[in-house]
């Protein structure tokens, strides 16, 4: 009889348990602001990737007042599930509006990576309001690994005054945030926070871009993987794409010179060659005048040189000049060494424009 109960009661249970709606995440940012002051009006803000020193009304999602005792408290189920950068700040003077004030002795700001499962919760710390926090996010606290190893950088970094030297520890700077970033992140949103804070150290990104294009690809594919095609992606992307258009055009302008430097190069040697061949066309003829002119023929040779031009044969030649076929023969053979010929027809060619006397 107990045995039955007992399940009875499980199954109770369970009914009632499968019968409430789907749970879903609640976040909780809450903590002290002790300012001295009673009604202080603290907000909550949602940031961009590279909003980090930057406050604007348009960044502010909600805001409450503290009680008596300092303390403040948001609460709902209406932030991201996904992972996203946000502020708590409160101003120290109202009638200045919104200031960050961040120094070692006063601070009223403070920037951390939550979703909507998280809890957040900030001690009563003095005038630096908002520090030691406590919070669930372990996206968060990969974040801060990151910006340890960055604050470590800036500090070896700050000894240095000479600007070439300055220019290479920025670019050291770069390298090694890429480095930490593609070994020890996995995260989209840390990926992106790096990439921030390598621009913000006045780092040649389109340069860099140019020569490391893969890193940034990479960059860009782990943010749509994860946040979709929303406000990360779609920021960054603008931003990557802005850099690649103008490498395009750079790179398109630079081949339509060359292509325009070639073709001028091409019509200017079309000229030069057509005017040589004219030049040595009109030549040619003089030139073998000249070289038939500095030979020396004998008087002989030239009467059988003529006589071989009006095509006569070698038996002809001897009757007319009453001398022997084999003279006849010599003299042909003496004058083909002289002009460099093999038979009568290249001799024709070859003395076809001689000016006889």
């Amino acid at each position: 009889m107990l045995k039955e109960k007992t399940i009875q009661t499980l199954f109770l249970v369970t009914f009632i348990i499968s019968s409430l709606p789907t749970c879903y995440g609640q976040y909780k940012i809450s903590g002290y602001v002790d300012a001295g002051q009673k009604n202080k009006t603290v907000y909550l803000s949602l940031l961009k990737y590279d909003e980090e020193t930057m406050i604007t009304e348009n960044q502010i999602l909600f805001s409450t007042q503290t009680d008596n005792s300092g303390y403040f408290e948001f609460k709902g189920q209406l932030l991201s599930e996904k992972d996203k950068l946000y502020r708590i700040h409160s101003n120290i003077n109202p009638i200045k509006g919104l200031q960050l004030v961040a120094d070692n002795e006063k601070s009223n700001f403070y920037n951390f990576i939550f979703s909507n499962r998280d809890t957040i919760y900030f001690p009563k710390t003095g005038n630096n309001w908002f520090s030691q926090s406590k919070n669930s996010n372990l996206t968060d606290k990969e974040w801060r690994k990151l910006k340890s190893f960055e604050k470590q950088l800036e500090k070896n970094n700050a000894q240095i005054k000479n600007k070439e030297a300055q220019q290479q520890a920025i670019h050291d700077f770069a390298e090694k945030v890429k480095t930490y970033s593609e070994k020890s992140i996995k995260h989209p949103l840390l990926k992106l926070l790096a990439f921030s804070d390598i621009k913000r150290n006045d780092f040649n990104i389109k340069a860099d871009f140019e020569k490391d294009e893969v890193f940034y690809n990479a960059v860009s594919n782990s943010l749509k993987n994860y946040y979709g095609e929303t406000s990360y992606y779609l920021q960054y992307q603008d931003e990557i794409s802005k850099i690649s258009n103008v490498i395009l055009q750079q790179k398109y302008t630079f081949q339509k010179k060359l292509n325009y430097t070639l073709g001028i190069l091409v019509l200017i040697l079309t000229v030069i060659s057509v005017f040589q061949f004219r030049k040595l066309k009109a030549l040619k003829p003089q030139k073998i005048i000249q070289e038939i002119s500095s030979l020396t023929l004998t008087n002989q040779e030239e009467k059988i040189t003529k006589l071989i031009l009006e095509d006569k044969s070698n038996k002809e030649i001897a009757d007319e000049l009453f001398i022997s076929l084999s003279t006849v023969k010599t003299h042909i053979r003496n004058l083909y060494a002289k002009l460099d010929v093999a038979n009568r027809h290249e001799l024709s060619s070859k003395l076809k424009n001689h000016p006889w006397d």
